[in-house]
């Protein structure tokens, strides 16, 4: 049959491109008339196929008559995958399956060509292959990404009995007879995919169709009841009792949604997108006209809507592959013979927990019960039934809220326990059970921060740092053992549970943590020394972690305000467990070793002063014990406290020149060497050794110099590190009282994917040479590295940053914050800031959390003092906070005027 829109004036792929450009601005007009993703997808899907017909049927129509007849009797073209479901984007691949007889291999080939190449030409990205049907049977059996895209598989053109023929063979070859290794195919499939695209529901920036929650755990819920049941029909499965109604609403729901935010996503992109990047979720929030709220932006409640689906999808896909898993018959007489019963009620098998069923609306109406059979599965680590689940999901929407004594001493039961309670959990969340015990649950549910900090929503991050202080009982460090000292560990663990609660209101989120922590201790009916904990616990759950990473934590007045605060050793162990656990569950990678060391450290000190031990003695204790080993590596006599030091009164004043900081971090060695080198260093000199460390893959640069260059030394280093593409992860900034300077910056190469070379080195350690002494600019670097890159902008709806002045912690200097989104040269800019204010600094605390830095500079003003004048604190705090701003506004732009 012929098609008239394409003439013998018109080239054809001209025709076909129009028509796919027509398929999709039908897409986009039905996605302005506001219809439904299910509605958008089946009308690209129903153009791009009759465009794929026209195509097929134009090259079918320039073959000769004999061999036309030839391929139409022994050729068939199927869509396989999103394809065959009828469902796609406006830029999804067109999955096609060339089927053929063997005797026509040659002819067929050459017409699939044409096809293809016209498809190509008209701008179809095609997923393609040319099989016979036993080809395609060996292909399923062994690629479980094309057995599930053929179970999709639809004849659209060509020999019907042939497709039919490949169907059949396909169920009876693929399916039929290994029902249970093709489900756990597809299943395994599915969750390396899942691995591969993050793991977790609810990371921030989801794959739309890969993702765990996402399209893909929707396709594999109905692949697996293929595999089971025969049909991937999600009416059939519900007529069929294999799911209930009210989950296959919820897949449908979940699916058109996500379909829809896909197909947004593709036409913002021109192309195919599927990753939900933070600055398409944005755009979504802000073309969706979502109004915010005092505690949630636009952006924050749209992503909540959209975890709140894919959530959902996981949930249900994940109950659904255990209650129809296919046992093996061994595995089924085995659970058989080791199931026994307790209490005449429960049955308690090697791998779940069930109740006999005639008991179970009995137990599933009470809360008391329901969390004796969390407990009992707890105790045992084992899961329960995942029908029993159900049965307990629908009974949470009737049960009467109130707690009685029973259930929360069953529930502090649980809590009390160190294994098995993250995925318990997670569960009595699932089935709604944790929001009766704990009401304010519910407003964390899928809970966005929309931040460069955070890798996920506030109940998964929640859950993470429960999981994570798990694993503290196994730990044989300081951490461990502070774990398993802890008494109260049910305290411990609920404070885990709330101490991100207080997020979303609009408010300080430890004060309303703390607020809702005190409500929720009355509801436990926790004891007052316990309800005073726990709000404790909550309401400091940050504190220690800015002492230990912001702070300098070898000053007494420090230590001793906040053991002052804590008050006692249980207390301490139980905020050290939650600041690790609550870092720990930031995102991967985030709880570092070098971030372990300082929190432990901090942990250590504070509990020498709780056990009487008075900070200060235990400081000037430990400098005793370093500058007797200074002076041993020294080769320096050792002298008792009465003896009086002469001949080496030049290491004793040059000794306590440095801070009690640098002399209690630095090994003794190495500040050995850094007197030795000052004590003969002439005044016009810089010593820099640069180090290559292959464990961390950094490079550490040591620079020494004498006061003739402290005056902006510091941001003058930076300036090299930054003009040369490295990335500073940490410094340490030394400025002796007699004006000496030693600073180490430990740096990441970018140039350079393993080890960095001596050569490279060395070249730096003469940029920074040069730099120091003032042969060298800022600009001349920047401009003739100019392989420099911006990094992305960010977009306005982050904080530009802030600065914070802290003028109480230290009695010598006054303290800057910068919090802000780490951009290349960030460090610099706000350095040279501080240097052209007339402010030293002498020392310093960088670090960077994921995309955020948190600098921290301890700065004295031109007299060497630290700043009490209160405008020019003000002064300080706003020209830094202008020049993040402007910084953020211009980027690379501001290097030019360096």
């Amino acid at each position: 049959m012929s098609h008239p829109s394409t003439s013998c004036n018109t080239q054809p792929f001209v025709v076909y491109r129009t028509k796919v450009e027509q398929a999709r601005q039908r897409g986009q007009e039905l996605l302005r008339l506001g219809a439904s993703g299910l509605q958008i997808a089946t009308a690209i899907a129903e153009s791009i196929e009759q465009l794929l017909l026209q195509i097929i049927q134009d090259q079918f129509q320039q073959l000769p008559e004999p061999r036309q007849k030839l391929l139409v009797q022994n050729c068939s073209i199927l869509v396989i995958g999103g394809s065959g479901r009828g469902l796609m984007a406006p830029y999804s691949d067109v999955d096609l399956l060339f089927l053929y007889r063997n005797q026509v291999n040659e002819e067929f080939a050459a017409f699939v060509g044409d096809i293809v190449r016209n498809c190509w030409d008209a701008g179809l990205k095609l997923g393609h292959s040319l099989r016979t049907i036993s080809d395609s049977v060996k292909m399923a059996r062994t690629e479980p990404e094309f057995a599930t895209a053929m179970i999709e598989a639809r004849a659209i053109w060509g020999d019907e009995h042939l497709a039919e023929q490949l169907i059949r063979s396909f169920y009876r070859h693929v399916i039929l007879f290994r029902r249970r290794v093709f489900f756990e195919q597809c299943v395994e499939a599915r969750w390396q995919e899942r691995k591969q695209h993050g793991g977790a529901v609810m990371q921030l920036e989801p794959d739309i169709k890969r993702s765990p929650g996402g399209l893909r755990d929707i396709h594999l819920l109905r692949w697996t009841g293929f595999a089971r049941y025969g049909t991937a029909n999600l009416d059939m499965l519900r007529l069929d009792g294999r799911i209930n109604s009210r989950d296959v609403r919820t897949l449908k729901n979940a699916r058109d949604y996500l379909l829809k935010v896909r197909i947004q996503l593709h036409y913002e992109a021109g192309r195919q997108q599927d990753l939900f990047t933070k600055d398409t979720q944005l755009w979504m929030a802000e073309q969706r006209q979502i109004e915010g709220t005092n505690g949630q932006r636009p952006v924050e409640l749209l992503m909540q809507e959209y975890f709140r689906h894919s959530k959902a999808v996981a949930e249900i896909t994940e109950r659904f592959i255990k209650a129809h898993r296919p046992q093996p018959l061994l595995s089924c007489i085995y659970d058989f013979l080791m199931t026994h019963r307790s209490d005449s009620i429960l049955k308690i098998a090697p791998d779940h927990l069930d109740v006999i069923p005639r008991y179970r609306a009995q137990v599933c109406n009470s809360l008391e019960d329901i969390l004796k059979l969390f407990d009992t599965a707890s105790l045992y680590g084992i899961s329960i039934a995942p029908d029993l689940l159900d049965a307990i999901r629908e009974s949470a929407l009737t049960l009467n809220p109130t707690v009685s004594n029973r259930s929360i001493d069953l529930f502090r039961a649980i809590l009390d326990r160190s294994t098995n309670l993250g995925a318990t959990l997670r569960t009595m969340s699932e089935t709604g059970i944790l929001n009766l015990l704990i009401p304010y649950m519910k407003h964390a549910y899928c809970l966005l921060q929309f931040n460069q900090y955070h890798s996920y929503t506030v109940d998964e991050h929640t859950f993470r740092a429960i999981e994570a202080a798990e694993t503290f009982h196994h730990d044989d460090s300081s951490l461990g053992s502070s774990y398993r000292h802890i008494e109260k560990k049910d305290i411990l663990n609920l404070a885990i549970l709330l101490h991100d609660i207080g997020k979303g209101y609009g408010e300080d989120h430890c004060k309303m943590g703390a607020m809702i922590a005190s409500e929720t201790s009355i509801r436990l009916g926790l004891k007052e020394e316990e309800q005073k904990l726990l709000v404790f616990l909550v309401f400091e759950h940050l504190n220690m972690a800015h002492l230990a990473f912001r702070r300098d934590i070898s000053d007494p007045d420090i230590l001793f305000a906040f053991s002052q605060k804590v008050g006692s050793p249980e207390k301490l162990r139980m905020l050290y467990v939650l600041t690790a656990a609550d870092i720990t569950a930031v995102g991967p990678g985030v709880f570092t070793d070098w971030k372990s060391e300082l929190l432990a450290d901090l942990y250590e000190r504070t509990m020498l002063l709780l056990g009487g031990k008075h900070s200060r003695y235990n400081r000037d204790q430990r400098l005793s014990r370093v500058k007797q080993q200074v002076r041993s590596y020294l080769n320096l006599p050792i002298l008792h406290d009465h003896e009086e030091e002469q001949e080496e009164s030049w290491f004793t004043e040059l000794f306590n020149s440095f801070s009690p900081h640098y002399l209690l971090v630095t090994p003794p060695e190495r500040i050995a060497a850094d007197i030795e080198i000052l004590q003969n260093l002439p005044s016009d000199q810089i010593v820099v050794e640069g180090e290559f460390e292959p464990e961390t893959a950094t490079v550490n640069y040591h620079v020494i110099a004498s006061a003739l260059y402290s005056q902006s030394c510091f941001h003058r280093m930076v300036s090299v590190f930054t003009s040369r593409r490295m990335e500073i992860i940490s410094a340490q900034i030394t400025t002796s009282a007699s004006g000496g300077v030693v600073d180490s910056f430990r740096v990441i190469d970018h140039d350079y994917a393993s080890e960095v070379p001596r050569s490279r080195v060395q070249a730096i350690e003469t940029e920074i040479r040069k730099a120091v002494i003032g042969e060298s600019d800022a600009k001349t670097m920047f401009l003739n590295n100019r392989r420099f890159q911006e990094s992305a902008s960010l977009s306005g709806e982050f904080d530009l940053g802030r600065v914070e002045i802290d003028n109480q912690s230290s009695r010598r200097c006054t303290i800057i914050d910068v919090i802000a989104h780490d951009r290349t040269g960030l460090l610099y800019i706000v350095s040279r800031a501080i240097s052209r204010m007339g402010l030293s600094v002498v020392m310093a605390k960088i670090s960077t959390h994921l995309d955020q830095v948190v600098d921290v500079f301890y700065v004295i003003d031109e007299y060497e003092r630290k700043i009490e004048d209160g405008d020019r604190l003000q002064e300080v705090k706003e020209q830094l906070e202008r020049t993040l701003h402007d910084f953020e506004l211009e980027g690379y732009k501001r290097y030019q005027r360096v």
